[in-house]
Formats: structure tokens, C-alpha cells, sequence
């Protein structure tokens, strides 16, 4: 009955309103299609984020793991005096310890070259720090540069020192696609 008494009015609109359902849908729609769209793009941006953000934090903690073997090395070393050779004097006629020797960092042995320039001994090296010595595991690494360098005091101002700087880059194996690299200087 009340579709009757409504039928007349329903079914005599005028021809030019016929389809707006159609088109509201359809604007309806695509709004919401725009706003899935915005939603999906943000998150992941926030999903890349997060993993740059987890990348640079292993390739921080594995300079900053070189850099404490390293370190204990330099200081502990081997009976409390460091296995990194430096000049004793302003001569620098010979090394304070042998030029290659073999430290273990990680349960990894590695031996190291130093060359001498004046009164400098450096080295520099590749992969200095592993967290696995499996060749096929694709873990953090760590490539370091160690310089000891001599320096001339004059008393009573200032006194013969040895100035160790360790130059330490970590990074990250790239598993999200992109490789991080991290730096740490540490001199004393």
C-alpha cells in the first residue's frame, strides 16, 4: 500500500536525476580507494624506516665491537702491553712489538700487517671483525684502520706519546636491499 501511493512520485522523476546513485558510488568508491591507497603507502614507508633504522643499529654495533677488540688489544694486549707496533722514540730505529702480529676477535683469528711511515705504524684491513667465520654466512662485518703515531713532547709542558687512532666502518649485510654503513673514530 505504500508503495502504491509513492510509485506515482517514485516513477515520474525527472530523466536527469537517473543515475546518481550510480555516480555517488562510484565517487564513494574511489574516495575510499584513495584513502586504502595513502594508508598502504605510509606504512610502508614506516616498514622501510624501521628496517633502516635496525640495519644502522648492527652496522653501529659492529664497528663498535671492532673497536673493543681493537681496544683490548691496544691495552691488554699480551702480558699488559700492546700487540700494535709503535716507535719508542723519535728515531723510531724499531718497533715497540712485531709488525704482523695475530690478535683473536670473536673467536676469529686475524693477523694483521703494519706498515711503517715515519713515525707512524698503520694498518688497514678489510672484514677486521666477523661474527662468524663460516665465509657463506652473510653476518655484519667491520674494516678497521689502527694508527699509532709517535709524538715529540717537550718538557716540562709536554712529554713523548703514542697516539693511537682506530678508524672503524661496520656494516650491515643488506638483507633489506640496501647496505648501512656505520663509522666510529676512536683516538687516545
Amino acid at each position: 500500500m505504500i508503495f502504491q501511493k509513492y510509485k506515482k512520485i517514485i516513477f515520474s522523476m525527472p530523466k536527469s536525476t537517473t543515475g546518481f546513485a550510480m555516480l555517488f558510488a562510484v565517487l564513494i568508491s574511489s574516495f575510499l580507494i584513495m584513502i586504502g591507497i595513502s594508508i598502504f603507502s605510509i606504512s610502508l614507508k614506516e616498514v622501510m624506516i624501521s628496517t633502516s633504522i635496525r640495519d644502522s643499529q648492527t652496522a653501529f654495533y659492529a664497528a663498535d665491537s671492532a673497536g673493543e677488540c681493537a681496544s683490548y688489544w691496544d691495552i691488554k694486549g699480551v702480558e699488559k702491553n700492546s700487540v700494535f707496533p709503535s716507535c719508542l722514540n723519535e728515531t723510531c730505529e724499531s718497533p715497540s712489538t712485531d709488525v704482523s702480529p695475530t690478535i683473536t676477535c670473536n673467536g676469529i683469528e686475524n693477523t694483521l700487517s703494519f706498515d711503517k711511515d715515519g713515525l707512524t705504524y698503520s694498518y688497514s684491513g678489510n672484514n677486521f671483525f666477523k661474527y662468524s667465520s663460516d665465509t657463506t654466512y652473510t653476518e655484519p662485518e667491520a674494516d678497521i684502520k689502527i694508527s699509532k703515531k709517535f709524538n715529540k713532547g717537550t718538557p716540562p709542558t709536554s712529554y713523548d706519546k703514542i697516539i693511537t687512532t682506530f678508524d672503524i666502518t661496520g656494516h650491515n649485510t643488506g638483507e633489506s636491499g640496501r647496505r648501512v654503513e656505520r663509522g666510529i673514530t676512536r683516538s687516545y
